[in-house]
């Protein structure tokens, strides 16, 4: 699924915004989802700057054969001590070591398994130790990488103000609105204007008879 990871990008609010966020389908990140224009938003300022310009510190975690590893735990006393007695338990135990006993050759099966535990032993002491070398080099890294996934509800929270702003923006541009002044309807007569103009006429026809 693919997952957009940015670092204080601003936004049109003011504020600034980092998060590492799936915009998948189904995602409130992804197309047709709650946040789409705001994280198209994000989108469009990430582009505009140089690659990387918005990229989180890179999170490469360290693995145990790692030569800088390696080189601490050369100097490290402990492993040193294991190495040594390592080194003589196998020079005992292994009958094609140069140095091997008479045990490595002819030893008894329980001899050879109690050998093999001392060796074991040994073994765990530098495994753990460069487990525990390892642990702490990538202690920072792990850390960063749980906040950059805690970012996410802080996004979603800013995302949620941005959209409670922007209501408010666009219920008061419909309010300014001007609105239309209703025009009054012409007033017409309730009566009929034809049939007072013939009464007119018949009461002067008959008023000139009277005078003639």
């Amino acid at each position: 699924m693919p997952r957009l990871s940015f670092q204080n990008v601003p936004t049109k609010s003011g504020g600034v915004v980092s998060g590492n966020i799936s915009t998948g389908a189904g995602s409130p990140f992804g197309a047709g989802g709650k946040y789409e224009a705001q994280i198209r938003s994000i989108k469009a300022e990430i582009a505009s700057k140089p690659v990387g310009y918005y990229d989180p510190p890179p999170m490469t975690l360290w693995k145990e054969d790692n030569l800088i590893i390696e080189s601490e735990l050369e100097d490290n006393p402990a492993v040193q001590k294991a190495r040594e007695i390592l080194g003589n338990l196998i020079g005992t135990y292994d009958p094609s070591h140069p140095r091997a006993s008479k045990l490595g050759r002819y030893g008894s099966a329980g001899d050879i398994m109690a050998m093999q535990f001392k060796i074991d032993k040994q073994n765990k002491i530098i495994s753990d130790i460069r487990e525990r070398i390892t642990a702490e080099k990538n202690a920072p890294m792990i850390k960063a990488q749980q906040e950059q996934e805690a970012l996410e509800a802080d996004l979603i929270r800013k995302l949620e103000i941005e959209l409670a702003v922007q209501r408010v923006l666009d219920k008061q541009i419909i309010n300014q609105r001007p609105t239309p002044t209703p025009t009054a309807p012409a007033i017409t007569s309730s009566f009929p204007i034809i049939p007072i103009i013939i009464i007119a006429v018949i009461v002067g026809f008959f008023l000139l008879r009277r005078r003639a």
